[in-house]
């Protein structure tokens, strides 16, 4: 829980200063990418109970102090500042949806033809045997 919590705050100081010299937050797609990746780490950890409850609790109060200072400064930035960049978090969390869908069909696509060759190969040796068997018997009369 620490570790994500550390490449969160390391991500967070890359969009505060993105944001402090002026640039617009989508300059800093590398440190929101790592931040977005650590935050939802940080949940998944809170939710499945796993981890130190103290460290959990700090996370958790870390992330929504950031997320207060990101609010500050986006809307200090422009008008609906924060609320076009949840959206944009919304979409961001969406396409990795999306993405982990894609994943989960081909993986599933994949087994299936997997499970076709490996059935295929194994009707094959099944018809080759008995016919071995057959040629056997046929050579030696009994048939």
């Amino acid at each position: 829980m620490l570790a994500e919590l550390a490449v969160a705050n390391a991500a967070f100081k890359v969009i505060k200063m993105t944001i402090s010299n002026g640039k617009d937050i989508a300059s800093a797609g590398a440190a929101i990418t790592k931040y977005f990746g650590a935050e939802k780490a940080i949940n998944k950890q809170v939710k499945s109970g796993t981890g130190n409850v103290m460290e959990a609790f700090q996370a958790q109060e870390q992330l929504k102090k950031n997320e207060k200072d990101l609010e500050f400064m986006l809307n200090k930035q422009r008008l609906h500042g924060y609320v076009d960049f949840c959206k944009f978090r919304k979409q961001y969390n969406a396409g990795l949806k999306i993405q982990a869908t894609k994943r989960k069909k081909a993986n599933a696509k994949a087994n299936d033809d997997t499970m076709t060759i490996a059935l295929s190969v194994g009707i094959f040796l099944l018809i080759a045997v008995a016919g071995g068997f057959f040629w056997i018997a046929k050579a030696k009369g009994l048939i």
